[in-house]
């Protein structure tokens, strides 16, 4: 799910640092409360939407994850800046507990707005976080270090599944899996030899609490890659889509457009329904709206129309070049400088030796007529 950022909340900066809100419910006399409370509000003047060597987390998350705050990405959508944020949604401090020599912090980000068309993003969501001590100083912790402490875990190939203790493990789903990444690592990425962590909850809250929300709008999903760990609220342990962000062969050049449709292509295509019904969907729009076509949407200048337009538009662009040009046509794709449109389209002439107008053509004809060709069984 994309959130569409065009609402005049994120249009002005705020340059003064950050000031937290704070509920009656919290008891600010107590002095480690108050502590915690500075903390965070150090935190979050402390450039939060960048990954640097962050004096306010903890040194073993910040060791163990190259982004260690797992609600960051989420939070910030890879482009909103800080000042931006906190000045469209002031941060309010809900509560802070103790919880087993830990404290909980719960904060809402929540705007003043009383206007219908923003009303339905009024809550950006509520972010949870623990505070512990480290080195006789309070530091901030993920949530997952808690949460998953009596969780069970099965290793299946290069997969570590990580699940609650009242899950039905499904080891025909979890071979399925294991047989699918071998059959994309041979054909794409033959020196692939880590192993990835899968998180496997059933439901959108309970994988929000991994990423540090107890309430979430904002980068809502029903699964995430992040490094080398997947999040699921499928509650499946295939998840084709997900698993081919974390197998394809690095690429910081790859743009988001390329990486969906990849993911698309070579994993969701597999669930056939729902993936004929998203590209139908962005050829209705591109018929009936002028507005959307194959500049504005793989540009990225339309990115939301009910739907995420980059997810069917790359998976129409990875159709086409495979059915040109097959496995070697696509390797091509993935290790291209895809970043932007321009990029984009001399990559697919390249690869396929057509012209802008065949491709855009046949772009089209594969929105429109998507059959199932499945690449896996």
């Amino acid at each position: 799910m994309s959130i569409l950022f065009t609402s005049n909340l994120f249009s002005q900066e705020n340059e003064n640092r950050i000031k937290l809100l704070v509920s009656s419910r919290v008891d600010t006399s107590k002095k480690e409360i108050k502590e915690v409370l500075r903390l965070y509000e150090n935190y979050i003047n402390s450039r939060p939407d960048s990954i640097y060597d962050n004096p306010y987390w903890n040194k073993i998350e910040k060791e163990k994850y190259k982004d260690f705050d797992f609600s960051r990405s989420s939070i910030f959508q890879g482009g909103i800046t800080p000042g931006q944020l906190f000045n469209a949604y002031p941060p309010f401090v809900m509560s802070v507990e103790l919880v087993d020599k830990k404290y909980q912090i719960r904060i809402l980000f929540a705007s003043a707005t009383t206007k219908p068309e923003y009303a339905c993003s009024k809550v950006w969501c509520i972010q949870k976080l623990n505070a512990i001590k480290e080195d006789n100083r309070w530091v901030l912790e993920n949530l997952i270090v808690d949460i998953t402490n009596n969780w069970n875990n099965r290793t299946f190939g290069f997969i570590d599944y990580i699940y609650p203790p009242n899950f039905d493990f499904n080891e025909k789903n979890a071979q399925k899996s294991e047989n699918f990444c071998k059959d994309i690592i041979k054909r794409f990425n033959p020196a692939y030899n880590k192993q990835f962590k899968f998180y496997l909850t059933d439901n959108i809250d309970d994988m929000g609490l991994l990423e540090n929300f107890d309430y979430y709008f904002v980068g809502i999903t029903t699964g995430k890659a992040r490094g080398n760990i997947i999040f699921s609220a499928k509650g499946n342990e295939f998840y084709p889509h997900e698993f081919i962000h974390i197998l394809l062969p690095e690429n910081l050049k790859r743009g988001y457009l390329i990486e969906e449709g990849l993911a698309e292509f070579l994993g969701s295509k597999i669930e056939i329904d729902g993936y004929n019904e998203l590209m139908k969907k962005l050829a209705q729009d591109i018929e009936n709206n002028e507005k959307m076509n194959f500049k504005s949407v793989v540009s990225r200048k339309i990115r939301y129309n009910g739907y995420q337009t980059a997810y069917p538009a790359g998976a129409a662009i990875c159709e086409l070049v495979y059915s040109e040009k097959g496995d070697k046509g696509l390797l091509q794709l993935m290790l291209a400088n895809t970043s932007n449109y321009e990029n984009i389209l001399l990559t697919i002439r390249e690869i396929t030796n057509l012209s802008e107008k065949e491709i855009i053509k046949k772009w089209k004809e594969i929105l429109k007529n998507t059959t199932a060709n499945i690449l896996y069984k």
